[in-house]
């Protein structure tokens, strides 16, 4: 018998895609759902829309709260459900038929408490692709910790998690990037892991998303959260989950000076001031970043650009907006 999975879905400003992103939950293969939908506040219609969709299918249940931001929301949701098993899907994206019922039979295939497969970013509506054969990776004991960061673990949308190992954990409310300290938390109670590296998640590329455009005070929590877990590695007596830490550390700084640079930055942040913060905290781990034989060629060519060719790469910006 199928045990119950509960489908977490925060809601806020999200009408133009609602229908499509509840519609791809409610007609998964696996049917013993419980898809808990959390309008935060939305002040479009995306409330109305919940309620409405409800109506159609008795799996559905609505909760309308004042507005709390992301983590707010999943946590609401977290309180309300009673699956066993609990996922994640943001109100702007969608997933395949088959999301639910992979994840769940890589956790009871394994006896495992989490489960993982990937995303892709899409911007055209309807986009599909054929599931590779490609084999599933079992991490257990020690290697579960590293994983987190090998995988470089951010979302928790591509997950299906066993609600007991969730336990106590909740979203960090009033931050961004809350995935990462989320999962690391959950990845430190974890004993067994599997990853299946096929896409079954698909990330609308949503332009009024809080994760696009310029560089502002929330991204910069993106990199204080990786700042702290390479900082809680320098107390512990292991030197390649530190070494594995500390690339990602480095990647951070990288990745939102990429940002400030192509993209420009939000009133509230002094691009000087910035540009020297990333730039300190990359060169003190700049060795480890270039060594490192799973980071990309292309991201370790942006990275000497943005820190070498800064005004370049900004010229660069402004050409690809054109």
């Amino acid at each position: 018998m199928q045990e119950l999975v509960s489908v977490i879905i925060p809601v806020y400003k999200t009408e133009k895609y609602l229908h499509r992103c509840i519609n791809s939950v409610c007609v998964q293969d696996y049917t013993n759902l419980e898809v808990i939908l959390v309008d935060d506040g939305s002040p479009d219609r995306s409330g109305e829309i919940c309620d409405e969709i409800a109506k159609t299918d008795d799996r559905i249940i609505v909760i309308h709260k004042t507005n709390g931001g992301l983590s707010s929301a999943r946590n609401a949701g977290i309180e309300k459900s009673k699956g066993e098993y609990i996922c994640f899907v943001d109100s702007d994206d969608y997933i395949e038929k088959d999301y639910v019922s992979t994840l769940y039979r890589l956790v009871k295939k394994y006896n495992a408490e989490l489960a993982k497969i990937n995303y892709i970013e899409i911007s055209t509506e309807n986009y599909s692709e054929k599931t590779p054969f490609v084999d599933e990776k079992v991490y257990t004991g020690a290697e579960v910790e590293a994983a987190y960061l090998k995988l470089r673990v951010d979302s928790a949308c591509v997950f299906l998690y066993r609600k007991s190992l969730i336990g106590n954990t909740r979203f960090l409310e009033g931050k961004t990037s809350e995935d990462i300290p989320f999962n690391f938390e959950v990845f430190q109670k974890a004993k067994t892991f599997v990853h299946l590296p096929v896409n079954k998640y698909y990330y609308w590329h949503n332009p009024e998303s809080i994760s696009n455009g310029p560089l502002d005070q929330n991204m910069l929590n993106y990199l204080m959260f990786r700042g702290d877990i390479y900082n809680f590695y320098l107390h512990q007596d292991n030197d390649e989950l530190l070494r594995l830490s500390e690339v990602l550390y480095a990647r951070s700084a990288m990745g939102l000076m990429a940002r400030m640079a192509l993209y420009g930055t939000s009133n509230e942040i002094d691009e000087k001031e910035m540009k020297t913060a990333f730039s300190q905290i990359f060169n003190k781990h700049s060795k480890v970043f270039y060594q490192d034989k799973e980071t990309e060629l292309s991201r370790k060519i942006l990275a000497n650009m943005v820190f070498n060719l800064y005004p370049l790469t900004k010229l660069l910006g402004r050409f690809l907006k054109q």
